[in-house]
């Protein structure tokens, strides 16, 4: 569990120091900052103006996440090559820096509704799911068992796909147009689907590469 963001001036959370959180399962990562940081300088000549984020979430007694620390990024105005210019922000509650860190929690909502629109509901939803419905309706018997067992997971599946082509994720459809990505959507999806392998979908590997 990856904890560390460079920068973090955190001594203790609800009592706890860093590394005791850390020890006892209680700190997690929200990282869209990798995935995005590619595309960012190209999405920010757009209308979008956004960050890349990386957030630290401590897990609380009550078993809710609260966020302890937000990292926003940015790429380098010269180039590229040079470092990312990368600022972290911690809760406040009051006058210049309660209204940063309301900011900084909303830069992380529009990282993660992209995010989930296009990597978590689009790719792996819906795209990654046409080859295996192709390939039971293809190889496999309606009396199959298998087939019997997958069918009512592929209802309606290859008709909506169709639509969301024609209106939801062509160029200039819905998705760039309400997703902070924009034109550069259908991009990232690509980039995430290089990596996407069959044998890591299903337990244990996905919960342990998440």
């Amino acid at each position: 569990m990856l904890y560390y963001i460079p920068g973090t001036k955190l001594n203790k959370v609800d009592g706890l120091t860093v590394h005791e959180a850390s020890q006892n399962d209680r700190l997690f990562i929200l990282d869209h900052h990798d995935g995005v940081m590619p595309f960012l300088r190209g999405i920010n000549t757009t209308a979008t103006k956004t960050y890349a984020t990386r957030t630290l979430l401590f897990l609380k007694e009550d078993g809710t996440l609260k966020p302890v620390a937000i990292e926003l990024s940015l790429p380098h105005p010269e180039a590229d090559e040079f470092e990312n210019l990368s600022t972290v922000y911690t809760p406040a509650e009051h006058g210049a820096e309660g209204t940063i860190w309301q900011m900084a929690k909303a830069y992380v909502a529009v990282n993660d509704s992209g995010n989930h629109q296009l990597i978590s509901h689009w790719l792996h939803t819906h795209a990654a799911t046409e080859p295996f419905i192709i390939a039971t309706n293809r190889q496999l018997s309606s009396m199959h068992p298998i087939y019997k067992l997958l069918h009512p997971h592929f209802r309606d599946t290859m008709n909506i796909n169709a639509l969301d082509r024609q209106t939801l994720i062509n160029g200039g459809g819905l998705l760039e147009k309400t997703v902070f990505p924009e034109k550069f959507s259908m991009d990232m999806s690509l980039v995430v689907y290089k990596e996407w392998v069959f044998t890591e979908q299903a337990l244990p590997s996905d919960l342990i590469k998440r």
